[in-house]
């Protein structure tokens, strides 16, 4: 009577310090992709674009009270003037990789 075959051994796993490692040196290639391309942070783009929305939905009367509607084009242009005076870890922002990550934050191309 056979038994059932011997195990096979499992792969080597990966420790979870060569993880986390691995996962920095990612990040930061990102990182630096971004700032050769000229392109905003994520965060500094979400700040922006709310930033920008707080703006348009603000009244000029000093009350405190909102505009019950904004102009998309309108949030769309004070984003990027909020973005034209930024940097990305030093490097200038570029126009069209700003105008490139506006779109696609707040319409993700389909994945």
């Amino acid at each position: 009577m056979m038994l059932s075959p011997p195990a096979m051994p499992h792969p080597p796993t990966v420790s979870a310090r060569a993880r986390r490692e691995a996962d920095r040196d990612r990040k930061r290639a990102e990182r630096q992709a971004r700032r050769d391309a000229g392109a905003p942070d994520p965060r500094a783009l979400d700040a922006a674009i709310v930033d920008a929305l707080r703006d348009a939905l603000q009244t000029g009367s000093g009350t405190g009270g909102l505009h019950p509607s904004v102009r998309l084009d309108d949030v769309l242009r004070r984003a990027l003037g909020h973005l034209q005076r930024r940097t990305n870890g030093g490097a200038p922002l570029q126009r069209e990789a700003v105008h490139q990550a506006v779109a696609n934050r707040l319409a993700p191309p389909p994945a």
